[in-house]
This record gives C-alpha cells, structure tokens and sequence, in this order.
C-alpha cells in the first residue's frame, strides 16, 4: 500500500481556494439568474449600415479609380 504526502503548504493552499470559491458561490447567487432562452432560438442577423458592399478592397479601388480620372483631367487641361 503506497501513501501519498501531502506537504503542508498544499493543504494551505486548499484551504485558501475553498475560501475563495465559497466567496465567488456567494457573489455569483447575490446576483439575479439570467433568463434562459427557450429552445433554440438563432440569432438574428441586423444589418449596421457599415457593411461593405462594394468588395473587400473598394477603397483601394476608389481611390485608384479617382486617381485616374484626376490624371486625365490634368492631360485633357
């Protein structure tokens, strides 16, 4: 039969995190039960008004398409 030690410390150590957990147990019951959804209820896609709908690099596109209109302005002065 084998015995396993146990230093000191590690029985310290418990103690202190049994304290700790009875401490968070009691924070978390102190506050009010979130509302649990019923079934299974998927989210809802809400459109925010900054979608990109001109491509992943529209920007980049934009500006290079601004800049060639602002080259053949310049020529055609």
């Amino acid at each position: 039969m084998s015995r396993t030690r146990v230093t000191h410390a590690a029985i310290t150590e418990n103690k202190h995190l049994s304290a700790v957990l009875e401490h968070i147990k009691a924070e978390q019951d102190k506050a009010p039960p979130k509302p649990r959804r019923a079934g299974k209820q998927a989210t809802v896609y809400v459109p925010n008004g900054r979608r990109n709908t001109e491509g992943w690099n529209s920007k980049l596109a934009r500006r290079a398409k601004e800049k060639a209109q602002n080259a053949e302005t310049s020529i055609t002065l």
